[in-house]
């Protein structure tokens, strides 16, 4: 889009300052009799004051970015998506890399069609990128800006959002399931799926009747109070005439990376179904599973498992019980161990600095196996960590449901017991809120407090 830029600093516009400026102070001098005494500012010297902010805001407005919005094409990822407006396929990788080395966020999967990235140029070498704004949410843009060294900087702007507990009750209609019906009643489906996954464990669904009642109470993260940006599930509850009356409540430490960050009855049991736990205490996702742009090798490339970012000499935990199939090194892996489990699946963990198990031996699930580290073909410490079918293909390790313990214990336990005494204290709070109808023909009902 060309700009109009405004031709400020000719002998016409400074004249134009000048009768203003002169007028200015012969107003101020017929209105201030009583301070005629006081020195009067200098013309001249105003003009060229305003002359100096005139060129600075020239200057600043020279020399920002030439915007381009990015807008994702059908089957599209991040780097064509950049390439599109111009950006250098180098260029591409790099605020790509970067910027999933700084923020949790997976673009292959998360990607879609007509959403926007904006690429800022250099306005006197306009096929260098200087700039990168990505929106993930209403509240949340995160930047990336070419510094004065070449490399690029993070920033993340958030806008003020309302957070709230709310309370949803009802009751199931006939025929209704309780996915069904929480849908309906307006909770975002990332909500129904955690509500479904913990009930599960303690219901047998295939038994739900109509008239079984339930309770959610959710932390809800809204911008603008209606814009729905995040929440968490903080505690559940199911009752019928066929199934037992089960709570949930979620437990939290104050690493919000911790895998025992999960939910759990009041006796401590994790509500998880899989025997499996995760490989480290601390889960930071930098990289997913799937086709991706080697960081390495610029190609793209099946990235065969999930990358945790960790420290060197994190410890690694054994998944799952088994025996050690290979305890090695590999000119790409590093060091790597793989262990054989007992349904024939396999979990492997790469690029340890150290491996502390060896071929044949038999290991437990939660045993340290060995440590993080950057062996291998690597860009930095990171637990790079697969999981192998049966059948011999890989899958997804983030969509196979892990523990980090099959039942919390000692301080965790105790700690457990503090947090289901606040969850209670913010149910009573919220129950004593006016409850608002959300659909008579679903009987269902939402209370809510702001925090």
């Amino acid at each position: 889009m060309t700009e109009n830029k405004p031709k400020c600093g000719t002998k016409k516009t400074k004249l134009k300052i000048f009768f203003s400026v002169a007028i200015f102070a012969a107003l101020l001098f017929s209105s201030c009799k009583e301070k005629i005494t006081e020195k009067q500012p200098d013309p001249e010297a105003l003009l060229a004051e305003i002359q100096q902010r005139i060129d600075s805001l020239e200057s600043f407005i020279s020399a920002q970015p030439i915007l381009k919005p990015a807008t994702v094409g059908n089957g599209w990822g991040p780097l064509q998506t950049m390439q599109s407006v111009g950006a250098e396929f180098t260029q591409s990788l790099k605020i790509f890399n970067t910027l999933k080395d700084t923020v949790e966020v997976d673009f292959e999967k998360t990607l879609r069609e007509g959403q926007v990235f904006w690429i800022g140029f250099d306005k006197k070498d306009t096929s260098k990128a200087v700039l990168f704004r990505y929106e993930e949410n209403p509240a949340t843009i995160h930047f990336l800006m070419l510094d004065s060294t070449g490399q690029w900087a993070y920033k993340i702007v958030e806008k003020p959002v309302n957070v709230r507990y709310a309370i949803y009750e009802g009751v199931l209609p006939p025929g209704g399931t309780l996915d069904k019906t929480l849908r309906s009643i307006g909770i975002p489906s990332e909500m129904v799926g955690v509500v479904n996954g913990v009930l599960e464990c303690k219901i047998n669904f295939a038994t739900a009747q109509q008239g079984d009642k339930f309770k959610i109470l959710l932390s809800e993260t809204r911008y603008q109070d209606s814009v729905w940006i995040k929440g968490k599930v903080l505690y559940t509850s199911y009752a019928g005439r066929t199934i037992k009356h089960t709570e949930t409540f979620l437990y939290q430490e104050a690493d919000p990376k911790s895998s025992f960050n999960a939910h759990y009855t009041e006796e401590g049991e994790a509500l998880i179904r899989s025997g499996l736990r995760y490989p480290l205490d601390r889960l930071h996702v930098s990289s997913g599973f799937g086709y991706r742009i080697h960081p390495i090798l610029g190609v793209r490339k099946l990235h065969n498992g999930v990358d945790y970012r960790a420290g060197t000499g994190t410890p690694v935990y054994a998944v799952a019980e088994g025996s050690v199939l290979h305890s090695s090194y590999g000119e790409d892996n590093g060091n790597y161990i793989a262990i054989k489990h007992a349904d024939n699946s396999q979990s492997w963990y790469l690029h340890l600095s150290q491996r502390g198990v060896s071929n044949g031996q038999k290991v437990r699930g939660g045993q340290v196996i060995g440590k993080v580290g950057s062996t291998g073909r690597s860009t930095g410490p990171h637990l790079h960590f697969s999981i192998k079918e049966p059948k011999g293909s890989w899958m997804d390790p983030l969509k196979k449901k892990m523990i980090a313990t099959p039942k919390l214990e000692g301080a965790k336990l105790l700690a457990l017991k503090e947090q289901i005494k606040a969850s209670r204290g913010s149910l009573a709070k919220v129950e004593a809120a006016q409850p608002k109808s959300i659909n008579d023909s679903l009987q269902a009902t939402v209370k809510w407090i702001e925090i």
